[in-house]
C-alpha cells in the first residue's frame, strides 16, 4: 500500500511538472500574443523610420542649385516640396547652406517642420515636429551623406528619436543610387501610454527610380541587420532571409523574408508578399505558418 500510494505521489509530481513545463514548450511552438504584439511592433517602426530616409531623399531633392548650395547664410531659404506628405498649410521647409557650401560639394542643413496641428498625408498618416537633414555632397555622388535628426517629431503617435546617418555607397549611380544607412540610439515611443521601444540597425538598400516618383521602391539588402528592445522589455535581433522591397506609400514591406528573434531562442520568419501593397504577412514558427494582418 504504502509503495502504492507513493508511486501515486510520484506520478503525481511528474504529471505537475510535465503540465507546468508544457505552456513553455508550446510558446516556443507558437505564437503568443506578447510575439504578435511584437512583430507587429517592429514592423511599424521599421516602416516610419525606412520613411525618414525616402524623405530625406525627396527633400534634398527638392531645391535648386542656387538654393542648395549657394553659400548663403544670413537667413534660410525657404523652398517647396512636391510631395503629398508635405501638402498641408503651415508647414514650413526651409534650406540654409553652409559657409562652404559649392556648387560641387553642397552643405547644410533643410529642416521640415510639420508644426504642431498634425499634417495628413494621402494615407492618414499624421505628422508634427520637425525632420532635419543635414547634407554633405550630392546626393548621388558616392561619399555623399544626409544626418536625419528629429525636433519632437511624431508619426501617428509615435514619437521618433535617434540619429540615422545615410551615406551613398560606392558603385552607385543615379538611376539607382545606392546608400548605407545606420540608426544609432533609435527610440520610438508610443505616446498614448509613454512605452519606449529601443532599435539600431545598419540597413544598405537601392532605391529604383522610375519615370513616376510614385512608383519608385528601395531594395533592402540581404546582408542587412536590426535588433532592439520591445516595448515589452523583451530583447530582438533581425536579419534577412531574403531581401525586402518597399513600395513608397505602402507602409510595411512588399516583399522579402525577414528572420526575427526573440530574447535569443524564438525564431520567427516574416514573409510579406509577391510585391502586393497589402498589411498581410505570413509567419512560421516551428514549421506552422499562419497568416497575420498588420
Amino acid at each position: 500500500m504504502k509503495m502504492n500510494n507513493l508511486f501515486v505521489k510520484i506520478s503525481s509530481l511528474t504529471f505537475l511538472g510535465a503540465t507546468m513545463l508544457l505552456p513553455a514548450c508550446q510558446d516556443q511552438e507558437r505564437l503568443t500574443l506578447a510575439d504578435t504584439q511584437d512583430i507587429i511592433e517592429e514592423a511599424v517602426t521599421d516602416s516610419y523610420f525606412q520613411d525618414l530616409d525616402d524623405m530625406a531623399g525627396v527633400a534634398i531633392g527638392s531645391p535648386n542649385d542656387a538654393e542648395y548650395a549657394g553659400g548663403r547664410v544670413a537667413s534660410p531659404i525657404a523652398i517647396t516640396i512636391q510631395d503629398q506628405r508635405c501638402n498641408c498649410n503651415g508647414i514650413a521647409v526651409t534650406v540654409e547652406p553652409g559657409p562652404n557650401s559649392t556648387l560641387d560639394i553642397p552643405q547644410g542643413v533643410l529642416t521640415i517642420d510639420f508644426g504642431s496641428t498634425g499634417c495628413s498625408d494621402l494615407k492618414g498618416n499624421v505628422r508634427t515636429g520637425k525632420l532635419i537633414f543635414t547634407y554633405n555632397g550630392r546626393r548621388f555622388i558616392p561619399g555623399s551623406t544626409v544626418v536625419t535628426t528629429t525636433d519632437n517629431y511624431t508619426i501617428n503617435g509615435i514619437k521618433l528619436e535617434g540619429t540615422r546617418t545615410l551615406t551613398n555607397v560606392s558603385g552607385s549611380t543615379s538611376d539607382a543610387p545606392k546608400f548605407n544607412v545606420v540608426l544609432a540610439g533609435g527610440k520610438a515611443t508610443f505616446i498614448a501610454d509613454g512605452t519606449v521601444a529601443e532599435r539600431e540597425s545598419n540597413i544598405t538598400w537601392q532605391w529604383t527610380r522610375a519615370a513616376n516618383p510614385v512608383d519608385d521602391y528601395l531594395t533592402i539588402d540581404q546582408s542587412s541587420t536590426a535588433s532592439g528592445v520591445t516595448r515589452g522589455g523583451r530583447t530582438y535581433t533581425v536579419s534577412l532571409a531574403k531581401s525586402l522591397k518597399y513600395k513608397r506609400f505602402c507602409g510595411i514591406a512588399v516583399e522579402g523574408i525577414k528572420v526575427y528573434t526573440i530574447d535569443g531562442t524564438k525564431v520567427v520568419t516574416i514573409d510579406y508578399g509577391d510585391g502586393t501593397c497589402d498589411k498581410l504577412i505570413v509567419y512560421t514558427v516551428n514549421g506552422i505558418a499562419r497568416n497575420l494582418n498588420i
